[in-house]
């Protein structure tokens, strides 16, 4: 017999946690934006809209159905308001602080490949091998 606490087959699960975790991924890439490029620069409300929504769209594989307006939105909802007046190195430490309230890592980046690595052929490979 079912019970009322039992779930239901077929309905949907919750994707909070995975939009928190976009959403604090795009403010971690927002805020490096803002850090690096024009520092001294002002920043307004509109500016930063734009920035984090083309952050989540290229972070959604540039599509409309990869959940980018619910990611910006939560993004954006976290920040707050911009201050009037605050330049973008002063407001990407506001956003920095965003990004680790939802839950990002900024130690993972240090554990990424800081060289690329080029594709090669592996000995006994190619027109010398044959």
């Amino acid at each position: 017999m079912a019970q009322i606490t039992d779930r239901r087959l077929g309905s949907p699960q919750g994707v909070a946690s995975e939009h928190e975790s976009k959403a604090a991924e795009v403010l971690a890439t927002v805020a490096g934006v803002l850090a690096t490029e024009d520092p001294k620069d002002a920043v307004d409300s509109i500016e930063f809209a734009v920035l984090v929504g083309a952050k989540a769209y290229a972070q959604a594989g540039r599509s409309c159905y990869g959940g980018g307006v619910n990611v910006s939105r939560l993004a954006l909802q976290t920040v707050g308001r911009v201050p009037a007046g605050v330049s973008r190195e002063e407001f990407s430490v506001a956003v920095a602080q965003a990004a680790r309230a939802l839950g990002y890592d900024w130690a993972a980046d240090d554990n990424r490949r800081v060289i690329p690595t080029i594709p090669a052929p592996r000995p006994g490979q190619g027109r010398a091998a044959r």
